[in-house]
């Protein structure tokens, strides 16, 4: 072989190798980001879904300044979605925004905590009470399914496809309310509600206490089946109930 082409052959083998070092070290950057890159057409939603699990599991603390230009730069999209999700989170009240200061992440409260878990109690009461009727063979099937599968990422410690099935299961309920208000209503609170569930389930993977969590729909779908509605109402306000407890007792003793 000439040389001419031996020596070009080596460079481009040095290239490649090159190319790959720059993609791992790409990589390994991209998972040291609190933020992820977008793969969603959803921006706003993906910024906020990443804000609320950034405040859940501790990397943005009480206090802390949420800076646009950062959240943009480490998703690689444009500050108007971010701009959104700030806008959405504050009228939740899980963002402070003070005009000309910006946005910081809000002090937890636990009054706050026990508002929003007893007024979800009330509503998601009033929701079963009224689907109880509507609901038919079909939707008390993929009811059972949902708490299947609730139970199998339980057993994964896959807690954010936990959540996903839990919201999925009280969301089939809400709709067959068929109550358009009521329905907005609870959408009011599904950002606190996402934020304060996934606080208390990765406290519960921490401590190794899913287990409490095994067959928590068990007694709703049972009352649902017998088609009483007064006891799928309590069971539901039961149900919500404790969950809110057990958030409170993991913050009271971390703090």
């Amino acid at each position: 072989m000439p040389e001419y082409l031996k020596y070009i052959l080596v460079v481009i083998k040095i290239i490649l190798n090159l190319i790959i070092i720059l993609n791992i070290i790409k990589l390994k950057g991209d998972s040291m980001l609190i933020f992820k890159p977008i793969v969603s057409e959803s921006l706003h939603m993906e910024v906020i879904n990443s804000i609320i699990t950034a405040i859940a599991l501790g990397e943005l603390k009480p206090g802390e300044k949420i800076i646009e230009q950062n959240i943009a730069e480490q998703m690689r999209i444009s500050r108007a979605p971010v701009r959104e999700a700030i806008r959405e989170l504050s009228a939740q009240g899980i963002i402070e925004y003070i005009p000309r200061k910006g946005a910081t992440v809000a002090a937890l409260d636990f009054s706050n905590i026990a508002e929003v878990y007893s007024l979800r109690a009330c509503l998601e009461g009033m929701a079963i009470n009224l689907a109880v009727d509507n609901i038919t063979v079909k939707d008390i099937k993929e009811l059972e399914n949902l708490s299947k599968k609730m139970t199998k990422y339980l057993e994964a410690n896959d807690v954010d496809n936990f959540i996903k099935c839990d919201v999925e299961f009280h969301n089939i309920i809400l709709m067959k309310s068929c109550h358009k208000r009521l329905q907005k209503l609870l959408n009011n609170l599904i950002l606190q509600t996402k934020l304060y569930m996934l606080m208390s389930k990765h406290n519960l993977l921490i401590n190794s206490r899913l287990d409490l969590e095994y067959g928590v729909h068990d007694k709703i779908i049972d009352e649902i089946k017998k088609k009483d509605k007064i006891r799928a109402e309590e069971e539901m306000k039961k149900h919500i109930f404790n969950s809110g407890e057990t958030l409170v007792r993991f913050l009271e003793n971390k703090n």
